[in-house]
């Protein structure tokens, strides 16, 4: 307790640092997504892969993970993951993706060889990479910050690579040529988790009034147009749709779906979809 300037008391609270547990290491876009939607006063633990990601995330940790790339389209493994994890979606947010070629403070753009990236990002950035850099190999690495890391401990002014510019706050490293992306309209979408919902730092996260789901509807004339019914009888806005096989089962899918609707409104088209004999996996109102 303490007192404050007008004589009351009050309890000053002290506030455990949020873990955020992100795929990929510091300096990564997932890093600037972190700081993006909950700000800089956070722990970060950096992980490698999604799958390692999902494996640590506990009632201690909040994960930060990409969902969906505006070119790439939905991230599969970690649609996968949430499904089998428990895990539930309680934010969002968007992210600006602008690539940049990243070298040695001595590089010379011209003396390129090696060129280290994200198979993502050297994908996103082919078309700039065949026109100046037809001869330099470009190497798949597990994240665009590790590949500068890499370069820098490397000290060969002929190896660079693709990344944010977050990274020159991290390494001794300078930008060669920016926003190297061959379409500058690059949104990724991260999606915050969490199995424990007394973590989630602000409520008004939790209240965009979105939710998502994965539908798997029976294989008979008409399913899914029933189901997409069943948001109409609702009135809930779908905000995406996608379908996807589902491995192991000849020509059956399983869709992704985004809608308008806060938690309640989630939970009642769910009920509505399940006793129309649909299969689903609520993942989160956010």
């Amino acid at each position: 307790m303490t007192k404050s300037d007008n004589g009351t008391k009050y309890v000053r609270i002290f506030l455990v640092m949020l873990k955020i547990l992100i795929q990929g290491e510091l300096g990564s876009f997932h890093h600037q997504a972190a700081e993006q939607l909950f700000g800089r006063d956070i722990e970060i633990i950096p992980c490698s892969t999604f799958s390692q990601l999902f494996a640590r995330l506990d009632d201690k940790t909040i994960g930060l993970s990409a969902i969906e790339n505006s070119l790439h389209g939905s991230i599969n493994e970690v649609y996968d993951l949430l499904e089998k994890s428990g895990a539930q979606i309680f934010a969002e947010t968007e992210l600006s993706i602008h690539q940049n070629l990243i070298g040695l403070p001595n590089s010379d753009a011209k003396e390129i060889r090696e060129i280290y990236s994200h198979p993502v990002a050297l994908d996103q950035c082919k078309d700039y990479l065949e026109k100046n850099f037809p001869r330099a190999d470009k190497i798949e690495f597990e994240d665009t910050a590790a590949a500068v890391r890499h370069i820098a401990a490397e000290k060969d002014p002929t190896k660079a690579a693709i990344a944010g510019v977050q990274t020159l706050n991290l390494f001794d490293v300078k930008v060669l040529a920016e926003n190297i992306e061959d379409n500058p309209v690059n949104f990724t979408r991260f999606v915050a988790l969490t199995k424990n919902k007394s973590l989630i730092p602000h409520p008004d996260l939790t209240q965009t009034g979105k939710s998502s789901l994965i539908l798997t509807t029976g294989h008979q004339p008409g399913a899914l147009y029933e189901a997409l019914g069943i948001f109409v009888a609702h009135q809930l806005n779908l905000t995406k749709l996608q379908s996807r096989p589902i491995i192991g089962e000849k020509w059956r899918y399983k869709f992704y779906i985004d809608f308008l609707g806060n938690d309640k409104e989630a939970k009642n088209v769910v009920k509505d979809l399940q006793e129309a004999g649909n299969e689903v996996h609520l993942l989160g109102s956010f």
